[in-house]
C-alpha cells in the first residue's frame, strides 16, 4: 500500500511517541506547519524535511520522501564515521594536554610570587590570589 507524505509524517510522529506540537518544536517549525502537512493541506518544504532528517538521523530518508523501505534505518545502514570520531578524540586529547601544560605553568608562576609590601605611596593596591597558602599576595599599581 502506497502512503502519502502526510501519512508518513503522521506515522513518524506517532512512532516517536510525540504530538504535532512537540514534534514541531523539536524540528524548529510551527505546529501549524506540521498540522497542515499531516492533514495533507501542504507538502513539507525543504526546511522541514531537512530539519526532520537532521534531528532524527535514524529516520530513513528514502521512506520519508518516497515511501520506500522501512521507516527507520537498520543497524547495517547506520555506519559511524570512524575518522570523524578519531579527529574529535584527538582534538579533545590535545586540548586536555594543553590545559594540563597551562595548569603546570600557572603552578610554577604561583610558586615564584612573593608578597609585595603595602605602602601608602604605592597607589591603588590590587590583590592577587587572596590567602594563597596562607599568604596574602598583592601587587601595587602605580
Amino acid at each position: 500500500m502506497e502512503t502519502t507524505i502526510a501519512q508518513r509524517f503522521e506515522a513518524v510522529i506517532k512512532a516517536l511517541k510525540m504530538n504535532n506540537n512537540s514534534f514541531a518544536k523539536s524540528i524548529n517549525v510551527s505546529s501549524t506547519a506540521i498540522i497542515r502537512v499531516t492533514n495533507g493541506d501542504n507538502d513539507p518544504g525543504f526546511k522541514m524535511l531537512n530539519s526532520t532528517l537532521d534531528n532524527y538521523p535514524n529516520i530513513n530518508p528514502d521512506w520519508l520522501l518516497r515511501g520506500e523501505g522501512e521507516m527507520f534505518k537498520t543497524e547495517q545502514s547506520i555506519s559511524p564515521d570512524t575518522k570523524l570520531w578519531e579527529k574529535v578524540i584527538d582534538r579533545y586529547e590535545k586540548t586536555i594536554e594543553d590545559l594540563r601544560y597551562t595548569i603546570s605553568l600557572q603552578r610554577q608562576l604561583m610558586g615564584k610570587l612573593s608578597p609585595v609590601p603595602m605602602r601608602p605611596s604605592a597607589g591603588k593596591v590590587i590583590t592577587f590570589f587572596p590567602n594563597y597558602e596562607g599568604k596574602k599576595i598583592m601587587a601595587a599599581e602605580a
